[in-house]
């Protein structure tokens, strides 16, 4: 799972927003240094990795990042509770806490899921509240929704 992030990392993958069939390779928690109106600083994520499996785009690569709980809590209206319910055949979990909501739900599944184009911006200025569009070749799409859960068993 590692190496596909890692190669996602180096060559983004940019493709038309909207719903495609995408298959999960598997899930990990992940850091990255955001720029935000504060400076810099580090949040933990948890980065899904998908394939797209039909169509003109067939192979392509996404990831999906949510919000890594905090300390192990994982709130009812969050994404990762959301999409981890589909996963598991919309049930909720017995207990909301990340051991009990492990990442490999959503392993080798296949959802259909909404794709959006993502434009990073510089945030500038003296008190950092101006954002500007950084070049359009640094926009890159990645899975924003999953609607619901086509191929898998929710019970693995």
């Amino acid at each position: 799972m590692g190496k596909t992030y890692d190669e996602w990392n180096q060559h983004r993958t940019r493709l038309p927003a909207g719903q495609y069939l995408v298959k999960c390779l598997g899930g990990q928690k992940t850091e990255f240094y955001l720029q935000g109106k504060r400076g810099y600083g580090k949040s933990e994520k948890i980065a899904l990795m998908f394939q797209i499996i039909e169509g003109e785009y067939m192979g392509a690569i996404l990831p999906m990042f949510l919000s890594s709980p905090e300390k192990g809590k994982v709130p009812q209206g969050s994404k990762y509770y959301v999409f981890w319910s589909i996963a598991n055949g919309n049930r909720k979990p017995t207990r909301s806490r990340l051991k009990e909501m492990p990442l490999s739900k959503f392993q080798n599944k296949v959802f259909r899921a909404e794709v959006v184009t993502v434009k990073p911006k510089w945030i500038t200025g003296d008190r950092r509240e101006i954002e500007v569009e950084q070049p359009e070749h640094l926009f890159y799409s990645r899975v924003d929704i999953l609607y619901e859960l086509i191929i898998g068993d929710p019970n693995t």
